[in-house]
């Protein structure tokens, strides 16, 4: 890889401490370190891979990467953006360009949402499409995953473990975002 060009995601002394706490009034009595000083960088068109046991910190790590958790120390640089010092709206922009595969399609989705109303939510939300061309979209993006247009209808509770997972492929996949988190992104497949 040319690395001479400006990296896409930059971390930099990542740490994620989570206080645990004892007796009646919750006195913090130590720390669990779920991610303890992690350095890496990756440039566009790169896959990076983090292997480690179950609890070594591999989910948290993307979840700070999205802002989803704040990190206890160190700097997450996003296109030459260090996301921790990114107000809510410019992380709610950012959000089109970060997107995340989660572990557990069921949790991760809906069940009061129809299939064609998750993968378009964030279409939705980031007001790139509308009326036909939205619905003609979500089509396009459930064909990508191996789903077919009869499926928009239906919910999750109506699909394998497999089949959800792969919606929330599609959901992750509908803004063409310039970083997709994977947290273990075939374990139900």
């Amino acid at each position: 890889m040319d690395q001479t060009k400006e990296p896409l995601l930059v971390v930099k002394g990542l740490k994620k401490h989570f206080p645990f706490k004892k007796g009646m009034f919750s006195k913090e009595t130590g720390y669990v370190r779920a991610v303890d000083g992690v350095d890496f960088t990756v440039y566009r068109g790169e896959t990076l891979g983090i292997v480690g046991e179950s609890g070594c910190g591999k989910s948290t790590t993307g979840q700070m990467i999205l802002q989803l958790l704040e990190p206890t120390e160190g700097e997450i640089w996003f296109e030459g953006k260090n996301l921790s010092t990114l107000g809510k709206a410019e992380v709610r922009t950012l959000r089109q360009h970060l997107q995340m595969i989660f572990q557990d399609p069921y949790s991760s989705l809906n069940p009061r949402m129809r299939v064609e109303e998750i993968v378009a939510e964030p279409l939705r939300v980031h007001g790139t499409h509308k009326g036909s061309e939205l619905k003609e979209k979500v089509v396009e993006l459930l064909r990508l995953v191996g789903l077919d247009a009869h499926h928009m209808s239906r919910h999750p509770h109506e699909f394998s473990g497999g089949q959800r997972q792969r919606i929330g492929i599609a959901r992750a996949l509908a803004l063409n975002p310039s970083l997709i988190v994977c947290d273990e992104p075939v374990s139900a497949l």
